[in-house]
């Protein structure tokens, strides 16, 4: 019994949310800056230079391929992998046996994305790479990703400059922050 008044494009939702976090970081008009949203199934590298997104990708690959090792490698049930995955602590081999395969993994996929943005555009460089989807707050992937590709690399953070309500919890908001990009844009949609 709904009736749809404004039906939006994620890379848009994407482009306002990030200018809530533009402000962070040193940019210029001409600055390149590629988001990777990395969600349960697919990641997204948006590509913003003054403001505007110039080029989007998906790719098949997400959170949830981390989330089944966890499940296959403890015997786990899907949901408590996905809690494991997020507090850590499963066991003694975790961080070695799964979690660093799976960051390289990441890392592939996002090199694999820039390439793909590189051969189809005159850039050959990114200024900033914002990590976005719930699995940007891995621990290492930002440290890993900008290594490799020799560039700053940050976990986003759309309430970073935000007044919280006194009932919200602060950790709890800033732990889920990267994966509520999308919705941080699509609440800052106008309906004009």
């Amino acid at each position: 019994g709904l009736e749809a008044k404004v039906i939006d494009i994620e890379a848009f939702a994407m482009e306002r949310a990030f200018s809530l976090i533009v402000e962070q970081f040193e940019l210029n008009e001409n600055s390149v800056v590629a988001i990777v949203d990395i969600g349960a199934t697919v990641t997204t590298l948006s590509v913003i230079v003054n403001n505007e997104t110039i080029y989007t990708r998906e790719q098949l690959f997400g959170g949830r391929q981390l989330t089944e090792e966890i499940q296959r490698r403890y015997g786990i049930t899907y949901e408590e992998a996905g809690q494991a995955k997020k507090e850590g602590g499963i066991s003694d081999d975790y961080e070695e046996e799964v979690l660093e395969p799976y960051r390289e993994a990441v890392l592939q996929q996002i090199t694999r994305a820039l390439q793909f943005f590189f051969s189809a555009s005159q850039y050959n460089m990114v200024d900033l790479v914002v990590l976005a989807g719930g699995v940007a707050s891995t621990s290492g992937l930002a440290e890993k990703v900008g290594e490799e590709i020799g560039t700053t690399t940050v976990v986003a953070n759309p309430f970073a400059n935000m007044e919280v309500a006194p009932g919200v919890d602060v950790l709890a908001l800033n732990s889920d922050a990267p994966a509520m990009m999308i919705a941080c844009g699509l609440a800052l949609r106008s309906f004009d």
